[in-house]
């Protein structure tokens, strides 16, 4: 089956956004507005680059999945979508990123659980593996 283009949209995005962030993350203490925001925050920095830095890496997995339609991976973006915003809920200063991401997050999760995603998926719902026959 051919991947439907919304897939292949999504999957490069997160791989583009994913990199960007973490070259971010790399140089955020070389950033004097990074580094005004991080006051504010109530983590540290090395806090803030070791989940910059995991994020990144769950992404780009979450990307591969969705590139190579494992089911599995639009579960984990879900999942983890909803845990880094609860997070950032509690460390970030500007709660007006948060209703960004959380835009972003049920955009692209409505995405992902379209028929078209289903059947490139192979599986319905929160399987998280490919359905027989």
């Amino acid at each position: 089956m051919k991947r439907p283009l919304s897939m292949t949209i999504i999957g490069w995005f997160l791989i583009i956004i994913s990199l960007l962030g973490l070259y971010g993350v790399v140089t955020m203490g070389s950033n004097p507005l990074a580094m005004k925001m991080l006051a504010e925050m109530h983590v540290s920095l090395l806090f803030q680059q070791v989940w910059g830095v995991i994020n990144c890496i769950v992404t780009l997995i979450c990307s591969y999945g969705i590139l190579k339609g494992q089911p599995w991976s639009r579960v984990l973006y879900v999942v983890w979508g909803v845990l880094g915003i609860a997070v950032a809920f509690f460390t970030s200063p500007v709660k007006s990123l948060i209703v960004v991401s959380l835009v972003f997050l049920v955009v692209i999760a409505a995405f992902l659980f379209t028929l078209k995603a289903n059947e490139w998926f192979a599986a319905r719902g929160f399987a998280l593996k490919r359905e027989e026959g």
